[in-house]
């Protein structure tokens, strides 16, 4: 018996109608309701299917393909049925794995005397065991990188059902939301904690003469201008170890989010002293703002000052936080841990901006000062403070370690390539600085011995131009040092991802783990 599907609006809903599959495909068809899924594995990567059907055949599609059928005893499949039928059928997947609805799309699609005529509902899940490939469904199938579809679809769209290129825009749209939603959501709590927090402090220190009170609106002010990145970490660190759902639970990592965050401003504060930077934020740096009053030393010692009241709260921060005595004296001692080893890779930051260091040695401060500081630091003290377990914190330190060089990739790329505008800082600072980045390593391992002398000559003067950092990027470019960096790139972020399912089971909070990945390496500021 032939199967029958649910007639469809472009809404996706059930008009009430019937139709043979057959006459669904026949000529200009008919619109009906219709599946298509994408399923993930734990190393990041799609599964894909070299398509083998009479309508679109030999031609590579995702996961599996279906539709809703209208069963002999009058019901009608749900989406989720259908899939997991879909999936039993075409790759022995039996297991009832966790799906995701990402919403539909209309298409029209001719081949021959067929049609495709559908709303598609498109749904994803994860699966990575082992599968059974059902060879009278598709020619074959291949996990590949989730980067490498993506590229690949963008550069060959007809080498892909026409479903599957109009799925990708829906699929790419919902990967987003997950982490922007949650760190929206997260912002909101947070910074009306943070302005409560410093509002206070402002009115406390009211008792002092006005420079402590100037202090602390400067500090706010400062505070208030990231990204928030370090304190969001903290907090998605609190939910891998509990529930991820308790809001109100959630809210007692607060404090300890916010110390995180103005540790951040005390580095930086210091950090902009050492790199002679400018501008922070769109903004004067802290020593710049104070240079102004009674000149560079007065300006440089109150923001070394004012950094060191900064480290100061976050300490009390989080001695002062509603967590058990124990949990509180745990994530100050990796606070600590965090600072210390920061403080080194600072230091031998400024020893090898005078020397030649090894590939190895800068790796060692990208590690330390990033790394660590960024990634491992934050998640890892949310991860205390939920009591994660000891695997589950490995996993985070191996996660961390590996998003952390890549992010720290990303910036070396940005200090040369990004837009001063969109970064909120100079664009000279690193090539005046004389900066050993990894990208600049790698620029001198492949460029010519000509263009290493210009770099040599460029990279490190004090008074360097644009002009001049226009030759570094043609340098760069000319020797692929910038391809190099996007591949290193893309090779620690599928790396990383393998680590996420030790971390947590919960799929949701797996998603956002990757997708932090994602941004590290896609981020412009």
């Amino acid at each position: 018996m032939n199967q029958i599907m649910l007639v469809s609006d472009k809404k996706g809903n059930h008009t009430g109608e019937y139709i043979d599959k057959d006459l669904a495909h026949t000529g200009n068809g008919k619109r009906h309701l219709a599946i298509t899924v994408l399923l993930y594995n734990n190393k990041g990567q799609v599964l894909l299917q070299h398509r083998k059907h009479k309508i679109h055949s030999n031609i590579w599609d995702l996961t599996g393909s279906t539709h809703h059928l209208h069963r002999s005893d009058g019901t009608n499949e749900t989406t989720e049925e259908a899939t997991h039928r879909c999936l039993q059928k075409e790759y022995g997947i039996f297991k009832k794995i966790p799906l995701k609805i990402l919403g539909g799309i209309n298409y029209f699609a001719k081949d021959g005397k067929f049609c495709e005529i559908e709303h598609d509902i498109i749904v994803t899940g994860e699966y990575s065991a082992k599968i059974k490939p059902n060879r009278d469904v598709h020619y074959g199938y291949k996990w590949v990188s989730e980067k490498v579809f993506i590229a690949d679809v963008s550069k060959s769209p007809n080498k892909y059902a026409p479903w599957a290129v109009k799925a990708l825009d829906l699929i790419m749209k919902s990967k987003k939301n997950d982490f922007q939603i949650m760190l929206k959501d997260f912002l909101k709590v947070f910074e009306i904690y943070s302005s409560h927090y410093f509002t206070q402090k402002i009115k406390d220190s009211s008792k002092y003469p006005k420079l402590i009170t100037k202090f602390y609106e400067d500090l706010a002010d400062f505070t208030t201008g990231g990204k928030r990145l370090r304190a969001f970490l903290v907090y998605l660190g609190f939910m891998l170890g509990s529930s991820g759902v308790d809001h109100k639970q959630n809210r007692k990592v607060l404090p300890i989010a916010l110390a995180v965050e103005i540790v951040h401003s005390f580095l930086l504060m210091h950090d902009d002293i050492i790199d002679r930077s400018d501008i922070r934020r769109d903004k004067p740096t802290m020593h710049k703002r104070y240079e102004k009053i009674f000149g560079n030393h007065y300006g440089i010692s109150q923001a070394i000052v004012l950094g060191d009241i900064a480290c100061f709260e976050a300490f009390n921060l989080v001695n002062s936080s509603d967590f058990s005595s124990d949990l509180r004296l745990s994530s100050q001692n990796r606070l600590n841990d965090v600072l210390l080893e920061t403080a080194y890779g600072e230091a031998l930051d400024v020893e090898y901006s005078y020397k030649r260091p090894k590939l190895a040695d800068i790796m060692q401060v990208a590690d330390l000062k990033t790394a660590r500081y960024t990634f491992v630091g934050p998640l890892s003290i949310g991860g205390i403070l939920s009591k994660c377990s000891s695997a589950q914190m490995k996993a985070i330190r191996e996660f961390g370690l590996l998003v952390g060089i890549a992010f720290q990739l990303q910036d070396d790329f940005l200090g040369v390539f990004g837009d001063e505008k969109t970064l909120g800082k100079s664009v000279l600072s690193d090539m005046r600085e004389g900066k050993n980045t990894l990208l600049i390593y790698k620029t001198r391992e492949l460029a010519t011995s000509k263009d290493k002398k210009i770099l040599d000559k460029i990279w490190g003067k004090q008074d360097a131009t644009l002009s001049d950092l226009l030759e570094i990027k043609n340098i760069i470019i000319k020797c692929q040092a910038d391809k190099w960096c996007e591949n290193e790139n893309m090779r620690l972020t599928i790396v990383a991802k393998k680590e996420v399912a030790k971390i947590t089971k919960n799929h949701k909070l797996q998603q956002i783990l990757r997708q932090v990945a994602d941004y590290v390496v896609a981020r412009q500021k």
